[in-house]
């Protein structure tokens, strides 16, 4: 017999058993992803709210000009007056500036807040006593308030030697009219005026600005 060669059958390889591997590191790729794409959707959220804010403040901050220049027109309006049609007459003094006025946030006495105190509790022992002065609602939605105080430590008149007046009488006729022997100019009385303006997101903002007349 004829020994006939075998045919050879070639081997065709198995494929290797997946192992997961390459799913796995994907999956992490896209968690990384989608936290890495999370925290910067939420810092630039983040950022947004407080250029808003920081812009809110800053109109509350411009809006309390109104509050300053209306305090100052009714200190204007009402110096040296023994009455007027927005202040009443005081029991001491010659001026309705000699003591308090209540509808007009007008203290004739300063009350100085302690570094301790947050202006927030200041504003509210002062508006206990008297009642802030309110003015309408501006275009931005701010409300102003404002208080006045004389800075004085006692209610009558200036000259009574409690408050605190620039130029002395002296100090203004050597500086202004030294030849004279007159005094040149008259003393000037020192106020405090203090705006709360609360606007949108709950926006207060305090300025406050120190007057002399």
């Amino acid at each position: 017999m004829l020994n006939r060669p075998r045919a050879v059958v070639p081997r065709v390889p198995r494929p290797r058993t997946q192992q997961g591997l390459v799913l796995f590191v994907a999956l992490i790729v896209l968690v990384a992803l989608a936290l890495a794409t999370a925290a910067m959707m939420r810092s630039v959220g983040s950022g947004q709210v407080i250029a808003g804010n920081l812009a809110f403040q800053q109109s509350a901050v411009g809006s309390s000009d109104r509050g300053t220049e209306a305090a100052v027109a009714w200190l204007e309006n009402n110096k040296g007056l023994s009455s007027s049609s927005s202040a009443s007459a005081c029991s001491v003094g010659s001026s309705v500036l000699a003591c308090d006025q209540s509808a007009q946030g007008y203290l004739a006495t300063r009350s100085d807040p302690a570094s301790s105190v947050a202006l927030d509790a200041w504003w509210t022992t002062l508006a206990a006593a008297v009642t802030p002065v309110s003015l309408a609602s501006d275009a931005a939605g701010n409300s102003v308030s404002y208080l006045i105080q004389r800075m004085c430590n006692a209610t009558g008149d200036a000259s009574s030697g409690s408050c605190a007046i620039t130029p002395s009488s002296t100090e203004c006729g050597q500086s202004h009219n030294v030849n004279s022997g007159s005094t040149g100019c008259d003393s000037q009385v020192y106020y405090r005026i203090t705006v709360k303006t609360t606007g949108p997101r709950n926006t207060v903002s305090y300025t406050q600005s120190m007057v002399a007349m």
